[in-house]
C-alpha cells in the first residue's frame, strides 16, 4: 500500500510543521484557554508516534465549535486518523474541511491524494498530487501512487514515466522495477520486458523474489521460454529456494512437460513435504507409476494420500492391494466420496469379488459416476456368465 508509506512520513512532517507555538511564560499560558491546544498537541504527538486509536480518543474530547480552536490542524489530524483506519470517505472529508479552513501545508494534498486513492478516484488523486507540488518527492509511495493512478485511468505512457522517475529517484526500491515489468507485460511489449527485466535482474543485490516476479510476469503473458530462461538462471543462483523451484516446475508444466515438472516438485518436496502430492501426481501423469507411488508415501494428508494412491494402484493394476485398503478407506470416511467407492468397486471386480463390487456400486448416487457404474455392472454380468475366463 503506497499510501501507508506516505502516511507515516507525512504525518510526522505535519507534526513538526504544525508543532506547538513558541514558549510563553506560565501566567500567559494560564490566561489562555489551553485545554484544546493541549489536546491538539497531544493528538499530534500520538499521530507522529503511530498511536492513531489513542489520538482519536484525545480528539473526541475537543469541541470543534470552540472559538479559538485551530480548525485546520484539528481537521487534518482527524483525516490522518481516518486514513490510517482506511476510512477513506471520512478522511477525504476531513482533509477538505482542513483546506477550506485555511490549511496551508502542501502535505495536506498528499493526504487528500491518499484518501482519493483509497476511494479509487484516480483522476482526483492526480489533481491532489498536482496541488501538492514537490511535497512527497522524497517518498517512494508518491511516485507509485501516481503511476498506479495513471494506469487505472488507461494512461500507460504516463504510468510508465512515473515509474521511471521513481526508479531514478529511488534506485534501491525494487518495487518500481517489478511494477514496470508487469505493466510492460500487460501492454504486450515483450521485447521491452526482456530489456527492462535483464537490467532489473543485473542490478546489485537482486533477490530470489526479484527473479520470481519477472518470471511469473512472463509466465502469465505466456512467454514460457523467456520465463524458463530467467528461472533456470535463478535456480543456479538460488538452488535451495523452493519458490523458484516450484515456479520453474509450473513453467515446464505449462509446456506440457510433466516429467521435468515432477522432478522439480520432488526436489522441492525434499525441503518441504507439502509438495509430495504434486510430485506424485505429475509422475502419475508422466507414466512413472512406481516413482509416483514412492512420492505418494510421503504425503502427510491421509485423505488426499489415499485417494491419490487408489489412482496409482489402478494404473499399476494392483487390484488386490486396492481391496485391502477398504477398511482404511472406510475408517477415513472416504467412502462417502462416490469416486473412491467406484474405484474400490472396480478393484473388487478385477479381483473377481463380484458380490463385493456390487455392494459398493449400490451406494453410488453421483450422476457423473452413475453411468460408469452401469457399465461396470454389465461387465460384471458378462464375467458371471463367462466364469474364470473373464479374469
Amino acid at each position: 500500500r503506497p499510501g501507508v508509506v506516505l502516511l507515516a512520513l507525512a504525518a510526522a512532517a505535519f507534526v513538526v510543521a504544525e508543532g506547538p507555538a513558541d514558549a510563553k511564560d506560565e501566567k500567559q499560558e494560564e490566561a489562555e484557554d489551553r485545554e484544546e491546544i493541549d489536546h491538539l498537541a497531544l493528538a499530534a504527538k500520538l499521530v507522529k508516534d503511530g498511536h492513531f486509536d489513542r489520538a482519536r480518543v484525545v480528539l473526541d474530547q475537543v469541541d470543534p465549535q470552540q472559538p479559538e480552536l485551530d480548525l485546520p490542524r484539528y481537521h487534518t489530524l482527524r483525516g490522518l486518523i481516518a486514513l490510517d483506519g482506511r476510512q477513506y470517505d471520512a478522511a477525504r472529508k476531513s482533509f477538505e474541511r482542513a483546506i477550506a479552513a485555511g490549511q496551508q501545508q502542501p502535505a495536506v494534498f498528499l493526504y487528500l491524494a491518499q484518501a482519493h486513492f483509497g476511494e479509487k478516484s484516480y483522476a482526483k488523486v492526480l489533481e491532489a498530487l498536482a496541488r501538492a507540488g514537490s511535497a512527497g518527492s522524497d517518498v517512494p509511495g508518491t511516485f507509485m501512487m501516481r503511476a498506479q493512478s495513471h494506469w487505472e485511468l488507461e494512461q500507460p505512457a504516463q504510468a510508465l514515466a512515473a515509474l521511471v522517475a521513481g526508479q531514478k529517484a529511488f534506485p534501491k526500491e525494487a518495487e518500481f522495477g517489478r511494477v514496470h515489468i508487469l505493466y510492460l507485460i500487460e501492454l504486450g511489449l515483450f521485447q521491452e520486458v526482456a530489456r527492462v527485466g535483464a537490467a532489473y535482474l543485473a542490478r546489485p543485490g537482486v533477490t530470489a523474489d526479484d527473479y520470481a516476479a519477472v518470471a511469473e510476469g512472463l509466465r502469465r503473458a505466456k512467454q514460457l521460454e523467456k520465463a524458463r530462461d530467467v528461472l533456470e538462471a535463478a535456480h543456479l543462483v538460488f538452488p535451495e529456494d523452493e519458490k523458484l523451484t516450484v515456479l520453474l516446475a509450473h513453467v515446464y508444466l505449462d509446456e506440457d512437460r510433466p516429467l521435468v515438472a515432477a522432478l522439480l516438485f520432488e526436489d522441492a518436496a525434499r525441503r518441504n513435504p507439502k509438495y509430495a502430492l504434486e510430485a506424485a501426481e505429475l509422475y502419475l501423469r508422466a507414466g512413472r507409476l512406481e516413482r509416483a507411488l514412492t512420492l505418494n508415501a510421503r504425503v502427510a494428508d491421509q485423505a488426499r494420500k489415499m485417494k491419490q494412491r487408489l489412482s496409482i494402484l489402478i494404473e499399476l493394476e494392483r487390484y488386490e492391494t486396492i481391496v485391502a485398503m477398504a477398511p482404511r478407506l472406510e475408517r477415513l470416511g472416504l467412502l462417502q466420496d462416490d469416486s473412491v467407492r467406484y474405484a474400490l468397486a472396480y478393484g473388487y471386480f478385477r479381483s473377481g469379488e463380484l458380490r463385493e463390487a456390487e455392494l459398493q456400486l449400490q451406494h453410488i448416487r453421483e450422476p457423473r459416476l452413475f453411468e460408469s457404474a452401469v457399465q461396470l455392472r454389465r461387465a460384471m454380468e458378462s464375467c458371471a456368465q463367462a466364469g474364470w475366463e473373464c479374469l
